[in-house]
């Protein structure tokens, strides 16, 4: 809900999913985001932007080729990319074919259209990033977006890490909308809210 009145009427809700590191969750909460602007009317698409391991193309029971890195090599058409799920009103755009050249490709011309045609298509367009710790491929998908959310794990996300990952940030032009806090223990102020 506050993601979606961020916006306003400003156009499509446009943002990058990021982590400090690893196991934290991003892909998990970037699929279930997905799914929940999807069953709340909205057409949503989800991109693998973690090129060097995404795992999108599992989770949805999609092929993981053709996927972004070819579109961006200029090696398949956006309409080869773009996979239906199971869930009404949601696709997915797998990672595709992992190249050693996959950070620049993300930086580039081809990456700028992408995102171009998606904005014209679909109310909201999530990207799925590599953790902020695995080089420079969230940074530059997050400039591609423009906003990103961050998901921090209960007891394991490395504070220190995030914090000077978090301040490259501050150099981007990329605007930090919130956090996610994964893996919540269902015991003292929150208990009110479990099912038990």
């Amino acid at each position: 809900l506050n993601l979606a009145h961020s916006y306003g009427a400003a156009g499509p809700v446009t943002l990058t999913i990021s982590s400090p590191g690893a196991g934290d969750g991003k892909s998990l909460v970037s699929s279930n985001l997905a799914v929940s602007f999807a069953e709340a009317g909205y057409r949503t698409i989800l991109i693998d932007g973690d090129i060097r391991r995404g795992e999108i193309h599992r989770m949805f029971g999609v092929d993981r080729r053709p996927g972004l890195l070819d579109y961006l090599t200029g090696e398949a058409a956006l309409e080869d990319l773009i996979r239906p799920t199971s869930q009404r009103g949601l696709s997915v755009i797998p990672c595709g074919t992992r190249r050693h050249q996959g950070p620049e490709l993300l930086g580039s011309a081809a990456m700028a259209e992408l995102m171009g045609e998606v904005k014209a298509r679909y109310d909201v367009i999530i990207v799925d990033s590599p953790p902020l710790g695995a080089g420079i491929d969230p940074f530059v998908l997050g400039t591609a977006t423009g906003h990103m959310v961050m998901v921090f794990r209960s007891g394991e996300t490395d504070r220190q890490m995030a914090e000077a990952k978090l301040r490259l940030l501050d150099r981007l032009p990329v605007r930090v909308l919130g956090a996610v806090l994964n893996e919540i223990q269902a015991d003292g102020v929150y208990r009110y809210y479990s099912y038990l």
